[in-house]
């Protein structure tokens, strides 16, 4: 059933393209591609809060290894249970996606971070600054650029960048989609929701898309993406 979803969900977006319909899964796998091209060939990269390690097809070149608190039904993780389980300098590259807002001691995790890579690794993660509540009630935090630039300097690290992934146009577009869907919760009723209106939330989602290059301050944001450099 999953299977057939994931392709549907292909088909839409072949038809409807992801970056407008779907802006935020897009710039995800779009930072974890363009990472993954400045990697070091051989070198070993630890994939923190791994999931069913969706974005390991962009580390071929690299020695992947993931984490997560329960094993994917693949059976794909190499480390089961919390991060500070994960090995001392053993890591030149750590990526940590829609995590951070999922760990009670944020701070704690900058430390480990910090204790697993090796001198001069690199980290790079994505996180909230707006978005609704899920997986509850395990989700935490929101976070500000500033707030994650002070966890990482606090924590032995350099910041490279933290840049917002759109900005509020982009916001406004997002609860757009969703807003429906989540209060029908019905998945009949939502098939045909998007089968009704799909082309007009296209039409508005694109409108929002092209404003949000107005938008040159983007104090209002989904997500951040981060690079920070171990200082030593």
């Amino acid at each position: 059933m999953e299977i057939k979803e994931n392709r549907l969900i292909d088909q839409y977006f072949k038809i409807f393209p992801e970056i407008i319909m779907h802006n935020h899964t897009y710039q995800l796998k779009r930072f974890v591609k363009e990472v993954s091209e400045k990697c070091l060939k051989g070198k070993k990269i630890i994939d923190v809060g791994a999931g069913t390690c969706q974005y390991k097809k962009y580390f071929k070149n690299l020695k992947y290894y993931s984490q997560d608190i329960i094993n994917n039904p693949q059976k794909t993780i190499d480390y089961i249970g919390e991060i500070d389980i994960l090995p001392s300098n053993s890591f030149d590259y750590i990526l940590c996606t829609q995590v951070l807002e999922h760990l009670k001691e944020p701070k704690e995790a900058f430390n480990t971070f910090s204790r697993i890579l090796k001198k001069n690794g690199k980290l790079f993660l994505t996180t909230h600054m707006a978005f609704e509540e899920h997986l509850a009630p395990y989700d935490y935090f929101r976070y500000t650029k500033y707030g994650l630039k002070y966890l990482a300097e606090e924590n032995n690290f350099k910041v490279e960048r933290i840049i917002p992934q759109g900005g509020r146009f982009l916001v406004l577009a997002k609860e757009i989609q969703i807003l429906i869907p989540r209060l029908i919760k019905n998945k009949i009723l939502i098939y045909i929701y998007y089968l009704l209106f799909t082309i007009p939330i296209f039409i508005l989602s694109l409108v929002l898309y092209l404003l949000d290059y107005l938008d040159k301050d983007k104090e209002l944001t989904l997500n951040y993406e981060c690079v920070f450099d171990k200082k030593n």
